[in-house]
């Protein structure tokens, strides 16, 4: 390691995480200006939740993982041992970080917090991000995170204003643009036009956070207005097998009905389902931005979000549960969302080179 640089880390643990970091990993490996040392938690640690990314986006392998997911602790276990684990690697690599890079909300980024506490620098990429709802893990997660960062990168100007809201130093906070834009036009670029795989037109149901499985009439009015949909319009249904919503699903003894649970996949081939989907049912705050950029509808089963300029701009559209009038105006609404969604909220597509040339200014 060059001792004449600067030295940054990345700290990343899950899925979203892999693909909004890529082009960030990449433009730190290949800076002249500093050393780039990659951290990955484990927080997702199963092949198709982790390596399948490096291998779909072109990442080079981690320089060390801390497999904190692989022994099926707990999402406090996991923030207890994760803050020591990072600080003892640290010391015992003898690596000496100018600033630790941390992006989302995730559990992953509570390392942060412990971090802050022994002195080191730390950077927060997806900075400013609220949904207001307590309910979720991340709300709690993003929040902390932003407040022991000493510089925060925000998509646009409505998570600026938020972040400046809660008092913090609006000279730690910079506008760069969305990092999911840049490996998703990429990989749209390498596609051919082999869709296969699935070449049958389909509505994809994604449903994977606590509020929602852990909660069985919401669960149930998820998948029967899946169902419905699908009579409705007549197209097929797929749902991405999330284990621990399909075992919800089986505890609460809800019923399927036409829905065929399908295995996760590499981005590649999630990127190719995506392009087919008729329109996506889906409670993920990335699927209110990646289908965006494909003109693809998605239909949002939560009380609140996060990425409320996703549903300003008709990218996105909030459903009201057991509501059949909001069950209506979904089918009408992404009958249209192809036509009148706008991007413009995403950025302008350089964000990894926004990034690195504020990391070489601050540094």
């Amino acid at each position: 390691m060059d001792s004449d640089k600067k030295t940054v880390v990345t700290v990343t643990g899950i899925r979203p995480d892999f693909i909004r970091m890529s082009e960030v990993f990449r433009a730190l490996d290949e800076a002249p200006w500093c050393n780039h040392v990659l951290i990955h938690t484990g927080q997702h640690y199963d092949r198709l939740l982790s390596s399948v990314f490096f291998e779909d986006l072109e990442i080079r392998a981690p320089d060390y993982n801390l497999a904190i997911g692989a022994h099926g602790k707990s999402h406090y276990q996991q923030q207890a041992d994760l803050g020591p684990a990072i600080i003892e690697l640290l010391q015992n690599e003898n690596v000496d970080p100018d600033i630790i890079l941390f992006l989302g909300d995730s559990n992953s980024v509570l390392a942060s917090i412990p971090l802050r506490k022994e002195g080191y620098k730390i950077g927060h990429i997806e900075a400013g991000m609220r949904s207001y709802d307590e309910r979720m893990l991340e709300e709690i997660n993003r929040k902390m995170c932003d407040h022991v960062s000493n510089v925060l990168f925000v998509y646009h100007e409505n998570y600026r204003h938020k972040a400046l809201r809660e008092g913090i130093d609006p000279n730690r906070i910079f506008v760069v643009g969305n990092t999911v834009v840049e490996p998703l036009q990429k990989i749209i670029s390498q596609l051919d036009q082999d869709l296969s795989d699935f070449s049958k037109r389909h509505i994809l149901l994604d449903i994977h956070r606590p509020e929602n499985f852990k909660d069985k009439d919401r669960l149930e009015a998820i998948v029967n207005y899946a169902n419905w949909c699908s009579e409705k319009t007549g197209d097929p249904i797929i749902m991405l097998n999330f284990g621990r919503t399909i075992q919800a699903m089986s505890d609460f003894k809800i019923p399927t009905g036409s829905i065929e649970i399908v295995d996760l996949m590499g981005y590649r081939d999630f990127v190719r389902c995506m392009q087919q989907s008729v329109f996506i049912i889906s409670d993920s705050g990335t699927a209110q931005e990646e289908p965006a950029l494909l003109g693809v509808p998605v239909v949002v089963p939560r009380d609140f979000t996060e990425r409320p300029e996703s549903v300003e701009n008709k990218c996105s559209f909030m459903l009201k549960l057991n509501n059949k009038e909001s069950y209506e105006d979904s089918l009408r609404w992404a009958r249209t969302m192809p036509f009148s969604g706008k991007i413009e909220w995403l950025g302008t597509g350089d964000t990894s080179t926004q990034i690195m040339s504020i990391l070489k200014e601050v540094l």
